[in-house]
């Protein structure tokens, strides 16, 4: 078994430079849309490379594909365009710290589907993929922790007020909201999490 110092020294070895060209861009925001599944229709949670990763980029990526039982699918729901606001921050001791992931998704309208929603979400343990604006998703939600979700309704008083559903959804976990690049199925069939586009046919 390798010493403390050797085994700190090879954890380091991880750190690269971290570098950001002239011309790279990063989009910021969601896309208008996001997924959700409850966590008894997940069958195999997998989880990120973290320190067994070989590059810094693989650390917070989840590659494999998040299973469900038979007959299960990821649900979507739109958004209000530009109004929902990811963030993620550390929280805890030293020696014990972890990351607070946070979304504040803002749903279109108060009506009686999307009212039945926030009804069935308040005591319920759900997990959220959504897609930033370049397509990347990213994964709120964890197979250690369970969500914490605050649920919002506001109808406005006036013509021009919003009239529309929050769920603002906390997460602990090891990873800053990790990127998601396998698959997941819905309705409309098959989606990739590199770009959130429907899976190529493939040939037989």
């Amino acid at each position: 078994m390798a010493d403390l110092k050797t085994r700190c020294a090879d954890d380091a070895a991880l750190y690269e430079d971290i570098d950001f060209c002239m011309g790279d861009k990063s989009l910021p925001g969601t896309r208008n849309h996001g997924y959700y599944v409850t966590r008894r229709d997940i069958k195999t949670f997998p989880r990120p490379a973290g320190y067994s990763a070989e590059k810094m980029e693989d650390v917070a990526v989840i590659k494999s594909n998040i299973e469900l039982y038979a007959d299960k699918v990821w649900k979507r729901f739109d958004l209000v365009p530009n109004e929902s606001e990811p963030t993620a921050k550390n929280q805890g001791s030293y020696g014990s710290k972890t990351m607070l992931n946070e979304i504040s998704l803002v749903l279109p309208g108060t009506g009686k589907k999307v009212t039945g929603f926030i009804s069935k979400l308040n005591n319920d343990d759900v997990v959220f993929l959504i897609p930033m604006a370049d397509g990347h998703c990213r994964l709120f939600g964890s197979p250690l922790y369970q969500a914490e979700l605050e649920l919002e309704q506001n109808f406005g008083k006036t013509a021009t007020d919003a009239n529309t559903t929050s769920v603002k959804v906390s997460v602990t976990d090891e990873f800053a909201a990790p990127f998601y690049e396998g698959e997941f199925t819905t309705s409309e069939g098959t989606f990739l999490g590199t770009n959130d586009e429907l899976k190529p046919e493939t040939n037989p």
